[in-house]
C-alpha cells in the first residue's frame, strides 16, 4: 500500500506541475483557458480517483481533491467548478448510491470552502498559511465524508486519520511545488514589465514600441501612427524644475490612458516625445481621437508638487495606412510632428495617407 501511495503522491506532482505551467501561460483568451485548466484538474482528479488504493477491502484511499486545491491557490472560480463537476459525474458512474452523494457532496463542499477563504484579505500576500489552510479544509471535509460513509465506526475513522496523515503531507508538498512555480513566474513578469516599461510614466518605453510595431506590420490591417510633443517642455523644465518636469509627464501619461483605448499602444519614445499606436480608425476617425487628446491636454490643469496649477499643450503628427507600411508611417508621422510645431504647435497634422 505504501508503494502504491508514494506512487500517487508522484503522479500528483507531475499532473500539478503541468496544470501549473498551463495557469501560467500568458493568452488573450482567459475564458478559453479557464475552461482547459478545469477539464485538466477534472482529468487528474479521475486519474487519481482510479489509482486509489482499496485500505481493508472497504474504503479507497486517492488524493482527487489535491487538483482542487491547486485550483483554490491560484484563486480560480469557475475552473474549480469545472473540475468539481467532471470528478462528480465520474464519481456516480460507480453507481447512485448514498455513497457516491456523500462523496460528490464532499467534493462541493471542499470547492466552496476554497472560494469562502478568497475573502480572506489577511491571506492574500500569506501564501504558505493560505495553502496549508486549502490542505487543512480539505482533509477536514475528507475525512469527514469518509467516516459517513463508513457508518461512523471505529474503523472508518481510523481510516480517515490515515487518508489525513498521508495526504496532508502531500498536498503541504505540493502547496511548497505551487508556490515555487508561481514565485518563478512572478519574477519572470516583473522581469519583463521593468525590461518594456518606462519607469517615469509607466507607459511601453522605446523597445516595447518597437516590438509593438513589428507585431502591428504582421496584421495587414489599417492602422494610424500618432507622435506626439509636449510643447515648450525644456522652458517647463527650466523655469520650475526637473522633479515638476517629471511630474508633468506622470500626469500626461496619465491623460493619455484616459482619452485612449486600453488595446491601443502607447509609449514614452523620448524625453517628451510620446508615441501611439492605433488600429482600425479611418482618416477621420483618427483626426477626431487626436483632436480630442490635444484639446484635453490644453484644458487640463496640471499640478506641480507645490500644487501650483500650470497648462501645457502638445503639437501631433499622425500618419494613417496599413499597418505592413508601419515603417514609413512612423516617417510620416515625424514629419507631420514637425509641421505642426513649424505652424505654430497646439495643434495637429495629418500626412498622407499610406497604401
Amino acid at each position: 500500500m505504501f508503494i502504491s501511495l508514494v506512487a500517487n503522491s508522484c503522479i500528483s506532482f507531475t499532473g500539478i506541475y503541468f496544470i501549473a505551467k498551463v495557469l501560467n501561460y500568458h493568452t488573450n483568451h482567459q475564458f478559453a483557458k479557464n475552461m482547459v485548466v478545469g477539464v485538466l484538474a477534472g482529468g487528474l482528479g479521475i486519474f487519481l480517483i482510479t489509482q486509489g488504493v482499496l485500505y481493508d477491502e472497504v474504503v479507497k484511499i486517492d488524493f482527487r481533491y489535491l487538483a482542487l486545491i491547486l485550483l483554490g491557490f491560484y484563486r480560480l472560480i469557475s475552473p474549480l467548478f469545472i473540475a468539481a463537476t467532471i470528478i462528480s459525474i465520474y464519481r456516480f458512474s460507480f453507481g447512485l448510491n448514498i455513497q457516491s452523494f456523500v462523496a460528490c457532496l464532499a467534493i462541493f463542499l471542499i470547492a466552496i470552502g476554497i472560494i469562502m477563504m478568497y475573502k480572506f484579505a489577511w491571506l492574500e500576500k500569506k501564501i504558505l498559511l493560505f495553502g496549508v489552510m486549502l490542505n487543512l479544509w480539505a482533509c477536514l471535509i475528507a475525512s469527514v465524508a469518509i467516516v459517513t460513509n463508513g457508518g461512523f465506526t471505529l474503523n472508518a475513522l481510523q481510516v480517515a486519520l490515515l487518508v489525513v496523515s498521508i495526504s496532508f503531507p502531500v498536498g503541504i508538498l505540493i502547496t511548497v511545488l505551487n508556490i515555487d512555480v508561481f514565485l518563478i513566474n512572478q519574477r519572470v513578469k516583473e522581469y519583463k514589465i521593468s525590461a518594456e516599461t518606462d519607469h517615469l510614466t509607466g507607459l511601453a518605453n522605446r523597445r516595447a514600441w518597437e516590438v509593438q510595431m513589428k507585431k502591428f506590420k504582421e496584421r495587414s490591417s489599417i492602422c494610424n501612427v500618432l507622435m506626439i510633443d509636449i510643447d515648450h517642455f525644456k522652458q517647463i523644465n527650466d523655469r520650475y524644475g526637473h522633479s515638476n518636469g517629471d511630474e508633468i509627464l506622470k500626469q500626461f501619461a496619465k491623460l493619455l490612458h484616459r482619452e485612449t483605448r486600453d488595446h491601443d499602444i502607447k509609449a514614452r519614445i523620448g524625453g517628451e516625445e510620446f508615441g501611439i499606436l492605433i488600429p482600425m480608425l479611418s482618416h477621420l476617425e483618427i483626426m477626431n481621437v487626436a483632436e480630442r487628446i490635444r484639446n484635453s491636454i490644453s484644458k487640463h490643469e496640471f499640478k506641480l508638487l507645490d500644487h501650483r496649477v500650470i497648462h501645457i499643450s502638445v503639437s501631433i503628427g499622425i500618419a494613417n495606412g496599413r499597418s505592413e507600411n508601419l515603417h514609413e508611417m512612423i516617417h510620416l508621422a515625424d514629419d507631420s510632428l514637425y509641421q505642426a510645431k513649424n505652424s505654430g504647435r497646439n495643434c495637429t497634422y495629418i500626412n498622407e495617407t499610406v497604401v
